[in-house]
């Protein structure tokens, strides 16, 4: 029976975080995932707040070297006004000024590639079929050929996105009855993009039926998708999405007048957009990072960086826990500082949906659900909530310094050369020991390189 200190189910953005964040640290970690990447996937705007996070985990430069469009902020076609109207990233003082859109096959690859190059053993093309949990915590998986592999973990992250695998064995989710959507989308080549102040900014534009979104991709594609309710258009999704697709395209007329020379250069996708949360965020054994945990309409393009703040979260809890701490309140800290960031933005959402307020209706909605006494004027506090800001700052001051200050410490250790300063370095070399005496792997030059660097043998 192979042994680690944890195992991760899922290399998308969530279980690459939690994963790379606890190798990072030290630990001994496995990850799970069932596809072999790059794989494709929708979800392609990031907010601003993440960044700080991607970089404290050292994945920063892979991800600003990669090509993908800059994104300064949004411009939405929505409420009460007919012209369009737009924020900006760089008017919150405290956040980064802009973001990006990504293709999340290339994007998600650099991820996964990442937590493998801290150390976790990422076995691709293993999907795991069952989680056990009596003491200690067994995981089932099986490869592509078929073969069994067991392995025991203290600890269990389900990052398996909407599959929620853990989630749905324990019946914890629950779908919200106001978001039950559908989204249809593709791909268009020669699209009008915006231009001049706005350039690279997401649109989001309301119409009669619902929502569109609108993204710029750096290999010259624009995203666009029209999210719809479920219930109205479950038969015309079914029958003839295409037609379905261009019905709803000629509906709404801020995006139908920047695709009349563009040419869909994709199949036409359809998927469930439901909303949901779980009733708790944990397990015996296990934490729900992630999709598996919760999943909010795509309209403020929450879904990467909220898989990557309770990537961070959920690897500071287990990190915890496997140093001794108590786990019933670790997983209780775990939970209520997620769920305080999701149901931020599913408050807003509730307000945001009705299409014929003022946009200085949402601006001081925001500020009261961020907080009547964050000193910020309402403009500000849309911008930090729509930014990912609120989830770096408010309820946990802590977590932006806490943020910066592990970047600026693997910043400084590797541009120095000394490995040893690298957070959770002094546990490489344990780890290295074990895993070389389970036979999983031989040691790898990182290892080695620590060892040699503090003067100590990899033998135990």
């Amino acid at each position: 029976m192979q042994r680690v200190d944890a195992i991760v189910i899922g290399g998308g953005p969530a279980g690459s975080t939690a994963a790379g964040f606890l190798a990072q640290a030290g630990a001994n970690v496995r990850l799970f995932e069932r596809d072999r990447f790059p794989r494709y996937h929708i979800g392609e705007s990031l907010l601003s707040a993440t960044l700080p996070i991607l970089e404290a985990l050292g994945v920063g430069p892979a991800i600003e070297n990669a090509g993908f469009i800059r994104k300064p902020g949004g411009t939405f076609v929505w409420g009460s006004r007919a012209e369009p109207w737009s924020f900006f990233f760089r008017e919150d003082p405290g956040g980064r000024p802009y973001a990006y859109h990504v293709l999340r096959s290339q994007f998600d690859e650099i991820l996964l590639r990442h937590a493998a190059a801290l150390g976790v053993d990422v076995r691709e093309g293993h999907c795991v079929e069952a989680v056990q949990h009596n003491g200690t915590t067994r995981v089932v998986a099986r490869d592509e050929h078929g073969a069994r592999v067991e392995v025991e973990a203290r600890y269990v992250i389900d990052a398996s996105g909407q599959q929620a695998l853990l989630g749905r064995r324990d019946r914890l989710r629950e779908f919200n009855p106001f978001f039950k959507n559908l989204a249809v989308f593709g791909y268009f080549a020669e699209a009008e993009r915006l231009a001049g102040a706005v350039d690279g900014n997401i649109l989001s534009a309301a119409f009669g039926d619902g929502w569109f979104w609108f993204i710029p991709l750096h290999d010259g594609t624009t995203s666009v998708g029209a999210v719809v309710d479920a219930h109205r258009f479950a038969g015309a999704a079914a029958g003839d999405p295409a037609a379905l697709y261009t019905r709803l395209i000629a509906a709404c007329a801020p995006v139908a007048e920047r695709l009349r020379v563009a040419r869909l250069v994709s199949p036409v996708r359809v998927i469930r957009d439901y909303s949901y949360c779980s009733r708790r965020f944990y397990g015996p054994g296990y934490l729900l990072a992630g999709d598996a945990a919760c999943f909010i309409d795509p309209v403020f393009s929450t879904g990467v960086h909220l898989a990557c703040l309770s990537g961070y979260l959920a690897s500071q809890a287990v990190g915890a826990i496997l140093r001794g701490g108590p786990e019933a309140a670790e997983q209780a800290r775990y939970d209520a500082r997620y769920r305080a960031g999701f149901e931020r933005y599913l408050n807003f959402l509730y307000f945001f949906y009705d299409h014929h307020s003022d946009p200085d209706s949402y601006f001081w909605t925001a500020r009261k659900i961020l907080s009547p006494d964050v000193p910020l004027d309402a403009r500000t506090a849309f911008v930090r909530l729509l930014s990912g800001g609120g989830d770096l700052l408010h309820g946990d001051a802590t977590l932006e310094q806490e943020l910066a200050a592990r970047h600026a410490r693997m910043t400084a250790a590797t541009g120095g050369n000394r490995f040893a300063a690298v957070p959770g370095s002094d546990l490489f070399r344990v780890r290295a020991t074990i895993r070389e005496i389970q036979g999983d792997v031989e040691p790898s030059p990182a290892d080695d390189d620590a060892a040699t660097r503090r003067g100590k043998p990899l033998e135990s």
